[in-house]
């Protein structure tokens, strides 16, 4: 089962200042708008998603493996036994998402959008 590429993602208060923070160790935006409130930032391998509250609610960090089949990795979880806490769906122009939570009350969240590839700083 391929889940697709990590973001390791955090809540954060001020999305400019993480942002300014973690490109101080050497990090890159990738993707996201400081206004919308949300940034990627990358350096090598290591992704880390920043977000306002308005994108994280309650938790503090959440795992999202983006760009893998969706709906036939939630399936083959499922038929292994997992819960989905938000079950797979399609999104209306293709792509799709699914939450579940893992023993520790982590949240991982799968998710993909049309055409969607990882992107890298540049």
């Amino acid at each position: 089962m391929n889940l697709g590429w990590l973001d390791v993602c955090l809540r954060v208060e001020s999305v400019i200042r993480s942002r300014e923070f973690y490109e101080g160790l050497g990090f890159q935006r990738a993707e996201g708008d400081d206004a919308e409130g949300w940034a990627v930032v990358v350096n090598g391998e290591s992704r880390i998603g920043l977000f306002e509250p308005q994108f994280m609610g309650d938790q503090r960090m959440m795992l999202n493996f983006r760009g893998g089949d969706v709906l036939a990795n939630a399936a083959a979880l499922e038929a292994n036994g997992y819960e989905f806490v938000e079950p797979a769906q399609a999104g209306k122009k293709g792509g799709g998402s699914a939450k579940l939570i893992d023993p520790d009350g982590n949240h991982i969240f799968l998710d993909t959008a049309p055409g969607e590839t990882k992107k890298v700083p540049g």
